[in-house]
């Protein structure tokens, strides 16, 4: 191929290195603003950095292929590959692996120093680097194509298709370096057309890659922000006032379709007890497990929400109302024969519940409030019992008849 006029490739290395250089700056500033990610993204701005480095060692160096310095920003530019490679492979959940990372950077180090010993030209020494990226591209691929990340699916598998395409821009360098006639590396004044579309590849994918790494970290952010204006922080439950949200819309639908809808009021027996024996951190262990009980208890068309403090309330279609009592109790006896085990201390838990049907033009508020009336006898009754409005508060313990 006839070789293409560019502009001083020196010039393209100082100006890139200052851009890298820059774009670690901002990811340093960034990381500050996302505790989850802070690890993944000062990883990647320390391989930003590395990069930045060895392109303006390189740009200094333009005119002595065969100098330490070029040696040196010929394995900064592979360390940084490798090192930004095992930043995405963390972004997406890979566990920390320092002996993979160390064995990669040895073989990057050591396999350079070989070639130099050789007192070869520079052409092995860069085909070796750009080999071992392309491996390291590679096995960052396919963990981002093992992983799930429903806050970012189509930038995740972006980031797949950018892995792959660095593996294969480093590949055809490294075959093209070796078919190079003359000594040396890239040329100062030109290069042919495949060689320029290879080096402007490995030049624009770790940018793209940075970019790409910033949008998921943004795309968790903003689903972290959704979670928390929709969730209990604590206990994951709906928040009071998505409860109110959605409640009206499962009321008016159930309508509808002619189905009913039970409110249940639940809360912790003596939960300031429990604070003042065991310590507000199991407190807070308690109310989380009473939530994962309500969870994992309750239908799944029910919405459940922490109404405040220890009280629970969940809002469950039904097709009679006596099927209102037993999904109750059933409650009740799950969660009372499942105690919390806190730091090996278990705490025995019991639950108090008072349960309204919802009647033809009751409000939302309205039915919460007649489940809270029925609550609040329930635990006049002595607690640890259901408490409906067909039913009286000293009723015997059903558990044994509906569980």
């Amino acid at each position: 191929m006839a070789p293409v006029l560019i502009v001083d490739m020196q010039t393209l290395w100082l100006i890139s290195g200052v851009t890298v250089l820059t774009a670690a700056a901002t990811l340093m500033f960034l990381r500050s603003l996302h505790d989850p990610s802070a690890p993944v993204l000062g990883l990647h701005a320390l391989a930003m950095s590395l990069g930045g480095n060895a392109l303006l060692v390189a740009g200094l160096t333009a005119d002595d292929h065969e100098s330490i310095a070029r040696g040196v920003a010929v394995v900064g530019v592979g360390a940084a590959a490798i090192v930004g490679c095992e930043a995405v492979r963390r972004l997406y959940g890979a566990k920390p692996r320092p002996a993979m990372l160390f064995a990669f950077l040895f073989l990057l180090v050591a396999g350079t120093l070989g070639f130099d010993a050789l007192r070869n030209n520079g052409a092995p020494r860069t085909a070796y680097v750009e080999s071992l990226v392309a491996i390291a591209a590679v096995l960052t691929a396919i963990r981002v194509a093992r992983a799930r990340d429903p806050a970012a699916e189509i930038v995740r598998r972006a980031l797949v298709a950018a892995a792959c395409v660095y593996a294969l821009a480093s590949i055809a360098n490294a075959v093209l370096v070796l078919r190079r006639p003359l000594p040396g590396d890239v040329p100062a004044t030109g290069v042919d057309t495949l060689e320029l579309v290879t080096m402007a590849l490995g030049a624009l994918v770790p940018m793209a890659i940075t970019a790409l790494m910033l949008a998921a970290v943004h795309s968790r952010m903003a689903d972290e922000l959704r979670a928390m204006a929709t969730t209990d922080p604590l206990t994951r439950l709906l928040s009071r006032r998505v409860l109110f949200d959605s409640g009206e819309p499962l009321l008016a639908s159930t309508r509808l379709s002619g189905r009913m809808v039970a409110a249940m009021m639940v809360d912790i027996d003596h939960f300031k007890q429990i604070n003042d024996v065991y310590g507000h951190a199991a407190g807070d262990a308690v109310l989380r497990h009473c939530a994962r009980q309500l969870r994992a208890g309750a239908r799944a068309e029910a919405l459940a929400a922490r109404y405040g403090g220890e009280e629970f309330c969940l809002l469950v279609p039904i097709e009679r109302e006596r099927d209102a009592f037993v999904a109750a109790e059933r409650l009740r006896h799950r969660i009372a024969s499942q105690p919390c085990v806190v730091n090996d201390r278990t705490v025995q838990m019991t639950v108090s519940i008072g349960v309204a049907i919802h009647e033809h033009g009751q409000r939302l508020a309205q039915l919460l409030a007649r489940a809270d009336e029925l609550l609040y006898a329930a635990k006049r009754a002595g607690r640890n019992r259901v408490v409906s409005a067909d039913s009286p508060a000293d009723q015997p313990d059903l558990a044994l008849l509906v569980v």
